[in-house]
Order: C-alpha cells, then sequence, then structure tokens
C-alpha cells in the first residue's frame, strides 16, 4: 500500500488535474486520473472531465469517454460537461477573434456523435451554417455516417440533400454510408437510386458500396437484383475479395442455389482466393 494513502483526496487530485489542463498538458491531467488508484481515490469521471473542457480540450474529454465507458459508469452529467464544453469552447474562440473553422466543426461534432449525442451534433450543424462555415465533404460523409448508425433516417437524408444547397459534392464514402443505411432498413429501391446517382455524378463505387447491398440481396432473395450488381461490380473493375465470395456462398445456401453456389466456389479457386472455413460449414 501507499504511504501516501490518506495525505491524497479526490479533492487532491482535482486540483492536480485542474493544474495540469490549465497548462495545456491535457495528457498528465489523464494519467493523474489513472494513478488516483494508487491512492485509494474512487475514480470520478466528471472532475477529469470538467478540467479539460474548462480548459478547452473538448477532444482530450472525449478520449476520455470512449477509454472509460466500459468500466466506469457514466451518467447524464458526464455528457453535459461534453455539451456544454462544446458551446463554451466555440464562444471562447469567437471571442480571442479565432473563430471556429471546419475542422474544428468537425472534431466537435464527430466527438458528440461518439458520445450518442445525437441532437447535439446536429445543432452543432445548425450552429455552424449560422456562423457562416460551409461544412466540407468529410463534414458531411461523418455526419451521415453518425446518422446512419443510429438509424435517423430522416435525418441523414436531409442532410444529404443539404449538402447540394451548399455546393458540396458527395464522395463515395457519403454514398457508401447512405447506401449502407438503406440496406440495413431494406430500403432497397433508395438504395439502389443512390448507386445509380453515382453513376450519373462520376463517382465510383468500391467494394464497400457494393457489401451491404449484396447482403441485403441475399437477405430478400432478390436473385435477379443479385446478378444485376455482381455485373455492375465487374463493369467496374472491382473484384470480389474473399469475404465478399463467403457472404455470396452462404445467402445463396440459405436460398438453396447450391449450383449458383457450386459456381462461387469454383470461380474464387480459379482467382486463388482460399474460401473461408465458414463457407464450406454453413452449406453442408
Amino acid at each position: 500500500m501507499d504511504q501516501q494513502e490518506g495525505y491524497v483526496t479526490l479533492v487532491t487530485m482535482t486540483h492536480v488535474m485542474r493544474r495540469f489542463s490549465k497548462a495545456g498538458r491535457y495528457m498528465e491531467a489523464i494519467e493523474a486520473f489513472h494513478q488516483m488508484e494508487r491512492f485509494n481515490v474512487r475514480k470520478d469521471t466528471n472532475t477529469l472531465m470538467v478540467a479539460l473542457v474548462k480548459e478547452n480540450s473538448v477532444e482530450h474529454a472525449h478520449d476520455v469517454i470512449l477509454e472509460f465507458k466500459s468500466s466506469i459508469p457514466l451518467n447524464s452529467h458526464t455528457f453535459n460537461v461534453l455539451i456544454h464544453g462544446v458551446d463554451e469552447v466555440l464562444d471562447n474562440m469567437k471571442e480571442k477573434g479565432c473563430p471556429p473553422n471546419v475542422v474544428t466543426y468537425t472534431v466537435v461534432m464527430h466527438a458528440l456523435g461518439k458520445a450518442k449525442q445525437i441532437n447535439a451534433a446536429l445543432e452543432v450543424y445548425e450552429k455552424m451554417k449560422h456562423n457562416g462555415c460551409v461544412p466540407d465533404v468529410s463534414f458531411y460523409s461523418s455526419l451521415i455516417f453518425i446518422l446512419g448508425q443510429t438509424g435517423r433516417l430522416k435525418d441523414a437524408p436531409d442532410v444529404f440533400e443539404d449538402m447540394s444547397k451548399h455546393g458540396v459534392s458527395p464522395d463515395v464514402l457519403t454514398y457508401n454510408s447512405m447506401i449502407s443505411t438503406a440496406c440495413a432498413h431494406s430500403q432497397e429501391e433508395t438504395a439502389l437510386k443512390l448507386l445509380k446517382e453515382m453513376e450519373e455524378n462520376s463517382c465510383k463505387p468500391n467494394l464497400k458500396t457494393y457489401a451491404p447491398l449484396l447482403k441485403m440481396c441475399c437477405r430478400k432473395k432478390r436473385r435477379k437484383v443479385l446478378d444485376f450488381l455482381l455485373n455492375h461490380m465487374f463493369r467496374n473493375d472491382i473484384s470480389i475479395e474473399v469475404g465478399t465470395y463467403s457472404l455470396l456462398v452462404h445467402g445463396l445456401c440459405k436460398n438453396g442455389k447450391l449450383e449458383r453456389v457450386c459456381s462461387f466456389f469454383e470461380e474464387m479457386v480459379l482467382k486463388g482466393l482460399a474460401p473461408q472455413r465458414t463457407a464450406h460449414t454453413r452449406c453442408w
């Protein structure tokens, strides 16, 4: 047991973390938090969060949430500290004649999204536009991905449509997020429409574009659409890797298409791809 036990309290460690944060030594503030157990002091995430946020380090506060969310219970106060800190940081930057730029807003929005504070992330988006800072494609792609992952089916398309109004063209990451969201909720027509739109906008799909589409077709037993997608991939010179082959084999096995499964296995071998073990066992 450390000889300093009893002399060091939560108040002591709170002062230490605040001093480090005030000096811009954020990692040392986090390390002090890690060392609290040495002195038999109960860890209180909120004290570290307040110290970091008050000294304009929302990014480090966000990292703390991600690091400790599984080991230390987080409560509404924890997230309120982060949300309040976002507003404080943005306002402080404006007051000091250094208005937030698109990178700042992207980091803040992404931090809120990771913390599952989706409404707050959307508020940052609105504040950004209100302050005359035009989002770039990276901001839009990140926001749409977060909205899709959290099932915000109305908000994601609204933000996607808002892109064109601000003269920002979607890239492959943006389309992939939209297509993945549509497929996850069996919105086949929407997903295929987005794929067509990609072509019209000269945005070339990649393997991650097709994976959710193929999975949806297998799930819904859409054989003709599956054939269309495979041909579409080959036209775009996109090769299927072993994981996608296994996905198709599994889907076709479930649908009783054993002849097609055999042709896929043969094609895998000819391309030098070793079928995954699960691809064999799921069929027999």
